[in-house]
């Protein structure tokens, strides 16, 4: 039986690496790439590869190290040379496209960025896909699609073209060039579309790190539409399952895929009680500085799941106050606090 060789890309991100840490134990060959961009998560994506065992200094020095049946390379999905090489030399089953540049907020303030590591970066990944006879592709769209979209939950057939922010339209981009590409080509691909995930590992930008932080560190906290934001929080090892079956799904068929999935938990709170989830499990309450919404954000955002189920016999179904226990649990074993 050959071993079948899958390709993580942005795999010192967040999900990225929780789903290193959930796939490496099932014998696939993996091969990872991170270009550890110097952004807020810079230090946080160091502390990520060196956990599992890496050594990153060697990584910065662009030199590629194996752990077991795992590879890692730092580089650049837009080194258009050094992509085209690992394609040619690893033949994959399976590419796994998690790089991207992530925020609402900074795209509005940086869109050039997001072209040039959301757009471009893809359509390096698809045209290697397509060079190299790759059959099936997985990669991250998001909620923020849905955009000015009013009806909840989300389906995936819901009108799409009213976006609310930059990064909504290079992730609707992303899903409209996979769609052109696999009917130019032999792919198979499933647009995978993340609702708010939190999670031991997460990018200290994000909302569910800021809040444990603040509260541990008696600071105050900033609540935007005053913490009436309606959130699908999705615990990150739901998302990794959903990813490992929709692996599974594509190789057991020949039948080509082109699906777009929502991966939520389909019971959405509002910001004001998932802070007060976290509150609960570190045992302290927070000052609170409510301010208005910001640009490019939605106020609610709520998954029809369906679609999911109906395709890998899944569905996320962490209760909000398990995840945050661990997510606080981690916080505080990572930090000692």
């Amino acid at each position: 039986m050959f071993v079948k060789k899958i390709l993580i890309t942005g795999a010192a991100g967040f999900i990225g690496y929780n789903l290193l840490k959930s796939i490496e134990r099932l014998g696939f060959s993996l091969t990872c790439i991170d270009n550890f961009f110097h952004n807020h998560d810079f230090e946080m994506k160091v502390k990520r590869v060196e956990d599992f065992g890496f050594n990153y200094g060697v990584l910065e020095n662009k030199k590629n190290q194996t752990i077991k049946n795992v590879s890692f390379h730092n580089f650049d999905l837009n080194d258009r040379d050094k992509l085209d090489l690992l394609f040619k030399e690893n033949k994959f089953d399976v590419v796994i496209n998690l790089a991207a540049q992530t925020g609402v907020r900074y795209s509005v303030t940086h869109p050039h960025s997001y072209v040039e590591n959301n757009i471009t970066a893809f359509l390096n990944v698809l045209e290697c896909c397509k060079k190299n006879n790759v059959k099936n592709l997985i990669f991250s769209s998001s909620s923020s699609v849905y955009g000015m979209n009013d009806t909840l939950p989300y389906k995936e057939g819901d009108n799409t073209d009213l976006p609310a922010s930059f990064y909504a339209v290079t992730k609707k981009t992303n899903e409209l060039m996979a769609y052109a590409y696999s009917m130019a080509c032999d792919l198979s691909y499933v647009a995978l579309r993340f609702f708010t995930v939190y999670g031991p590992w997460c990018r200290t930008d994000m909302a569910s790190y800021i809040f444990i932080k603040s509260i541990i560190e008696n600071k105050e906290i900033s609540l935007y539409n005053e913490g009436d934001m309606l959130r699908d929080f999705t615990y990150v090892d739901d998302v990794t399952e959903s990813i490992i079956r929709v692996i599974d799904k594509m190789l057991e068929t020949d039948i080509p895929i082109k699906r777009i999935i929502n991966v939520g938990n389909s019971h959405p709170y509002t910001l004001n009680d998932f802070l007060s989830t976290i509150e609960f499990a570190l045992g302290k309450k927070v000052k609170i500085l409510f301010k208005p919404i910001q640009e490019g954000d939605i106020r609610a955002t709520y998954a029809e799941v369906t679609a999911l189920y109906d395709f890998v016999k899944f569905k996320p179904s962490t209760l909000l106050e398990d995840g945050v226990k661990k997510m606080v649990m981690w916080y505080r074993q990572f930090y000692g606090v």
